[in-house]
């Protein structure tokens, strides 16, 4: 931009020969500056929007191997704002920086080359910024197609988002699962989000270089066309080039990125504030072999929770000892607040003691067991996820069909593609779509919080009936939480929990 303007300046001092050379390189300025405008336009896009996805991903992965206490203290909340308003204000940011660049160097140029303008030339300044406006909204409307697409596409990306974070327990569960989530999920929705938001800001950054090289197109224009029919002095000339220069306000527009910048300064504090740092090392390991289950044992476990404004426990479970067994039927009773969830999550591996072993096998399960023992389990929680497909899960067609009918859920799966219809379900249906999930995934110890609460009295039937006991075949384990004790006969023991205490272990297993 700079040369232009300084082509510009010495027009006004050469003979015509020396003019039409210079008028010759004007043109050839103008050329390579689009050119070379619209090429790092589309770098520094592709970097900034690249940049994003990485932090964006990175994010992803962080909240997948975090600990879930860590996850549950900062809530679905900031992570979600983290998520999507947080990246979203630090892409905005990024977004703009191509722009700024641009108006900087047009800036320094104005600030060198200020003048004031005449009413003839101030004529031909309208009729020429009005040829590039007229441009530049043809490029806009273009550039606008893509861009509303992609607003599209970004609803899709954040429903994923949704249900990673709310699947979290899910996807620990299971590393296969997490990482065909991760994987063919979550990346090809952000990925042709991101496709369509580069080239429809490809094309903006386009038009707003053409906008903003038109005036310069004016300027060349009314300096070597303008005096061939219209006299005019050197004098008034250098005021027109300066002001044109001027009213270009790159000023107002890099002033207008400070507030864009700030915000992205402050979500990358939010951002480090939520403290998800992991080890680089661990990965999410697809195919992670199931350990052998012989026995699941709780010794002297116990575990609070604390107040996040200071280390008062406001609930403590424990001191807890279980013990599960291949082909066991243990359901866990107790009030309301009584820690059953808890006890569970300790069970599952999502939660660690805070003092007292787990142990599978007679062997205690350090952090670094702790992944592949949680493969041992498949788990419908109270407040579970239910993911739109199967993830993690060969499931057999066949047996597809089989639960779908059992469960009354047939024109809720697409038998076809695995994908299930998630629109308008009951908490009921919801329930047992996720326990189709589960019964599909045959893991070693299937553990059931409260299942049967929203269900009608036929499904609890079929479930405490049949389906726990098809469960429990091939050495398989059911651990449930349940208040429905008039099905306590289903059990080989039930473990009663009272304020955190195990006030009772008996052995059930009578005829009904």
């Amino acid at each position: 931009m700079l040369g232009l303007i300084t082509l510009i300046h010495q027009s006004f001092t050469q003979q015509a020969a020396a003019s039409n050379r210079l008028a010759t390189l004007f043109a050839i300025a103008c050329l390579a500056v689009l050119v070379l405008q619209v090429v790092s336009k589309c770098i520094l896009t592709r970097l900034s929007q690249s940049t994003a996805a990485r932090l964006q991903f990175e994010l992803c992965n962080r909240i997948a191997a975090a600990p879930l206490p860590e996850l549950e203290a900062c809530g679905p909340h900031r992570l979600l704002g983290t998520l999507g308003g947080d990246v979203g204000a630090i892409t905005n940011a990024l977004s703009q920086f191509p722009t700024v660049c641009a108006n900087a160097m047009v800036l320094i140029s104005g600030l060198v080359y200020l003048a004031s303008l005449s009413l003839p030339l101030a004529i031909g300044s309208v009729i020429m910024a009005s040829l590039g406006i007229a441009s530049y909204l043809g490029g806009l409307h273009w550039a606008n197609y893509h861009l509303r697409q992609a607003r599209e596409d970004r609803d899709e990306v954040r429903k994923q988002l949704q249900a990673m974070v709310f699947g979290i327990k899910e996807l620990k569960g299971n590393n296969r699962r997490c990482v065909e989530f991760m994987y063919d999920v979550l990346l090809p929705a952000d990925t042709a989000m991101r496709e369509r938001l580069i080239k429809g800001t490809d094309i903006l950054g386009a038009a707003h270089t053409w906008g903003r090289l038109s005036r310069f197109i004016g300027i060349g224009l009314l300096i070597f066309v303008w005096p061939r029919f219209w006299p005019v002095t050197s004098e008034t000339l250098m005021g027109y080039t300066l002001t044109i220069l001027y009213l270009t306000s790159p000023l107002d527009s890099i002033l207008g990125w400070l507030p864009a910048l700030n915000n992205a300064n402050i979500s990358l504090n939010k951002i480090n504030a939520l403290g998800l740092m992991i080890d680089p090392s661990k990965a999410i390991a697809c195919g992670t072999q199931i350990p052998e289950f012989r026995s699941i044992s709780l010794r002297n476990v116990s575990y609070a929770y604390r107040s996040p404004h200071s280390d008062q426990e406001s609930f403590h479970l424990g001191p807890i000892d279980l013990l599960v067994m291949p082909g066991e039927v243990l359901f866990i009773a107790g009030g309301n607040g009584s820690g059953k969830t808890t006890l569970a999550k300790l069970l599952t591996g999502l939660y660690t003691p805070d003092q007292g072993e787990l142990l599978l096998n007679k062997q205690v399960v350090d952090q670094a067991a702790l992944g592949d023992y949680r493969q041992m389990f498949t788990t419908v929680f109270v407040e579970g996820h239910l993911f739109d497909r199967l993830l993690g899960i060969d499931a057999n067609p066949m047996q597809l069909k089989r639960w779908a009918s059992i469960l009354g859920i047939e024109d809720k799966v697409d038998f076809e593609t695995g994908h299930f219809r998630l629109g308008k379900l009951s908490r009921g249906q919801h329930k047992r779509l996720a326990l189709l999930v589960a019964c599909l995934d045959q893991r070693p110890v299937f553990v059931f919080d409260e299942w049967a609460a929203e269900q009608d009295p036929g499904f609890k039937e079929i479930f405490y009936r049949h389906i726990v006991p098809e469960l429990t075949r091939n050495g398989r384990s059911v651990v449930a939480i349940t208040h429905d004790d008039r099905y306590f006969f289903a059990a080989d023991r039930v473990v009663e929990l009272v304020d955190g205490k195990m006030v009772s272990s008996r052995r059930q297993r009578i005829a009904a």
